[in-house]
């Protein structure tokens, strides 16, 4: 094993530990989850979608559910992608910028299972712009889009980097917000793919809104 492996996997299995501390101490208020476990009960096929800023907290909230985790084919992807597993996650790494060889990677995982969750403006932004790729991926897959954002009372934001990361506190009230989903047709026409992008935009930023108005902003964060 190699010395960046092990270092990897040291971030990633502390991370992971000091996730699940801060999950077991939050006061967690779900809405919109009766209606996506009753989706992924029924065999519907279901991509998770929401900014890349909001990851952290969403999968220790999302634990327990039997899906694959989307992330780069890169250091920083293979740290996420062993917190992931931690939490019980499947993870494929796709190649950033792979173009057609990153759709297939993520259609050849969605074959095997039916829940996947991506932030839809990452790895690198533009922030809060969704990537085209996915209502792609939604089209060939028979999958639908849930939109997704969480919020909390008092949080770090990590104000340096380009997706706003937020990581609540321990002990604080964390709001979970699900949308309705998305239905994208089946080979979506090319000129339909911007609009399909810019709904599935408005609709992620109106539960973040929702989840924000629900459980205000912390202001010394």
């Amino acid at each position: 094993m190699s010395f960046s492996t092990v270092i990897v996997r040291t971030r990633g299995w502390i991370s992971s530990r000091l996730l699940m501390f801060q999950q077991w101490s939050w006061r967690l208020e779900v809405e919109g989850g009766e209606p996506f476990h009753r989706m992924v009960q029924n065999g519907n096929r279901v991509i998770v979608c929401f900014w890349h800023g909001k990851y952290v907290p969403l999968l220790p909230i999302l634990r327990g559910t039997d899906g694959c985790v989307f992330t780069c084919a890169d250091r920083s992807g293979d740290i996420i992608a062993k917190i992931a597993g931690d939490f019980g996650f499947r993870c494929t790494q796709i190649p950033y910028r792979g173009g057609h060889r990153s759709l297939q990677c993520m259609e050849n995982a969605l074959s095997e299972v039916n829940l996947a969750g991506i932030a839809v403006d990452g790895p690198l932004g533009p922030y809060h712009q969704v990537k085209q790729g996915v209502i792609r991926l939604a089209s060939r897959t028979g999958s639908y889009l849930l939109p997704v954002s969480m919020n909390a009372r008092k949080k770090w934001v990590l104000r340096k980097r380009w997706d706003l990361m937020e990581i609540p506190f321990p002990f604080t009230k964390v709001r979970l917000v699900m949308g309705a989903p998305i239905a994208v047709p089946a080979f979506v026409e090319p000129e339909d793919i911007a609009v399909f992008s810019l709904k599935l935009q408005q609709a992620i930023d109106c539960v973040e809104a929702k989840a924000a108005g629900l459980v205000p902003e912390f202001k010394g964060a």
